[in-house]
């Protein structure tokens, strides 16, 4: 076993190791998963946590983005904040799969630096629309002219092949659909809104490889039974983001530098993060163990020799198979995953707006108040995690966690101008319970499954459910367009964790019906 009194100088590992592990390192082997968490964790932590600030940071900004022009805003509705808010998720699904791939071709430092890098500028560009340098930026687009043969052969040809799949959706011809496509696109220098619809989902496109390249990324250097942990350590930067996410973007809001709003500032300071993050990452991350200077020869050699037979055990097994033979357990968590991310991105990405209309504060004491609810989150996280590993309980862990989101935000609704009690409802029912079912439901899917199958469970869980993240936000904004509060959004939302609630149900049910396979 590798210690300092064993001929090593001792590192701030190791004395970070000594104060978080009472107990010393039983083997090597134990010593490297210690080693591995305390270099590694910390570090994907901080950079989901610039992540997650990248999604939530329009929540602040679309304050004073609803300005009018001469008041330093570009006059946007709600329902545009919505809808850009959650046209994210229509990019973030594209390379999901392909940089989890390039993770194992190329190595997960490249990748990462890949997505901060770009992911930061999409961001900064953010800042920029309505101004000359995004005008200039698509000033080369050539246009295109709706009234050209082209298109009228393009009209007749399509309708005649898809005619009938446009008609099922109220589309009179495929042309409708053509011709928006290029009002949007001729749009581009002119319009902030196309722009801003197109700089979010770029912001989705390449910010969306990041959560399963990193789930596998930890893969390389977690056992299966310790890789549930690792996860929902990396996970809590969710709630720690927005806490502190939201003020700091109520701090900037009011800035005003080289005559451009603090909204502007939001997204450009908050853009350069994951760029200076991506080049620090080429330097500090190494690919895999076999890279890691920081781990001594004995704990690498124990930790590959553990990964190697943990994989070798799992080679042969059908996993397509079985993922298959429980195809059912996975649409309905699929559906879960779905309706809580209507509800948990549909609050979040109003919830200063909302706190403002139901409070009457400012915008930067909106702002303050908005990360309150955060702060329960992140508690509620921790604890009911830590109660679900302790019991091994699951799904009782999603289920009431889940109910009791809808009924909070229904009493908030109900009580909307009622002095504070709306804003105490979130705060006190909403905020405890926001992410408090996520330590226990990604472990569901290995219930069913074992971790083989499971990790492609959960990579299609991931993606397809990760589309609530759209329908939230654009049926919020929408509803806060046409009504004087937020109360009617907020009805809107109260089903969706409930339905997640009575799905999860059926999935135990489910489960006592089938049998288990390790795979």
């Amino acid at each position: 076993m590798s210690t300092p009194e064993l001929g090593h100088a001792e590192t701030w590992a190791d004395r970070c190791m000594r104060r978080v592990w009472r107990r010393p390192p039983e083997s090597p082997a134990e010593s490297a998963r210690r080693r591995v968490t305390v270099y590694l964790i910390p570090y994907v932590f901080m950079l989901y946590i610039l992540a997650y600030l990248d999604r939530v940071n329009v929540s602040v900004a679309g304050l004073h983005m609803e300005l009018p022009p001469s008041e330093g805003g570009l006059g946007f509705s709600k329902a545009v904040i919505g809808f850009g808010a959650g046209i994210f998720f229509w990019g973030y699904w594209i390379l999901e799969v392909p940089s989890t791939l390039s993770v194992l071709r190329w190595g997960a430092r490249y990748v990462f630096v890949r997505i901060l890098v770009l992911w930061g500028l999409s961001c900064m560009l953010i800042g920029t629309i309505g101004t000359s340098i995004s005008s200039g930026i698509f000033a080369w687009l050539p246009p295109i002219s709706l009234d050209a043969g082209l298109v009228t052969g393009l009209d007749a040809l399509t309708n005649g092949l898809f005619g009938w799949l446009f008609g099922l959706f109220g589309r009179e011809t495929p042309l409708t659909w053509f011709r928006g496509l290029a009002e949007f696109y001729n749009g581009l220098p002119s319009e902030p809104i196309n722009q801003f619809y197109f700089f979010r989902f770029m912001l989705g496109f390449f910010e969306g490889g990041f959560f399963p390249s990193v789930i596998l990324y930890l893969s390389l250097w977690f056992r299966a039974a310790d890789r549930a942990k690792a996860i929902a350590n990396f996970m809590a930067a969710i709630p720690v983001a927005t806490v502190f996410g939201l003020p700091l973007s109520g701090l900037l809001l009011h800035l005003n530098w080289f005559g451009w709003p603090g909204w502007r500032w939001i997204f450009i300071l908050q853009g350069v993060l994951p760029i200076v993050a991506g080049i620090v990452t080429l330097f500090v991350l190494p690919n895999r163990p076999e890279n890691a200077k920081w781990l001594r020869p004995d704990e690498r050699a124990s930790l590959l020799g553990e990964l190697q037979q943990e994989a070798s055990s799992k080679a042969g097994h059908l996993s397509i198979k079985i993922l298959l033979s429980h195809f059912g357990v996975v649409i309905l968590l699929t559906v879960v995953y779905f309706c809580l991310n209507v509800f948990s991105y549909g609050l979040s990405m109003f919830m200063p707006a909302i706190i403002k209309s139901q409070s009457g504060a400012s915008d930067t004491v909106a702002s303050m108040l908005a990360s309150v609810p955060y702060v329960m989150a992140l508690l509620g996280m921790l604890l009911n995690g830590w109660h679900s590993d302790r019991t091994g309980e699951r799904v009782v862990h999603v289920s009431i966690p889940l109910a009791l989101q809808g009924v909070g935000i229904a009493i908030a609704a109900a009580t909307d101008g009622l002095w504070i009690l709306p804003v105490l409802a979130i705060i006190l029912i909403v905020g405890p319970t926001l992410y408090a079912h996520l330590p226990a439901f990604w472990p569901i899917p290995t219930m069913f499954l074992g971790a083989t199958a499971a990790a492609s469970a959960i990579g299609f869980i991931n993606m397809v459910g990760n589309l609530g993240g759209f329908v939230g936000p654009y049926v919020v904004g929408r509803s806060a367009t046409e009504h004087a509060t937020f109360a009617n959004a907020l009805y809107k939302l109260a089903p969706f964790p409930i339905v997640a609630a009575g799905v999860i149900l059926i999935v135990a049910l489910y489960r006592r019906s089938r049998p288990s396979r390790a795979a």
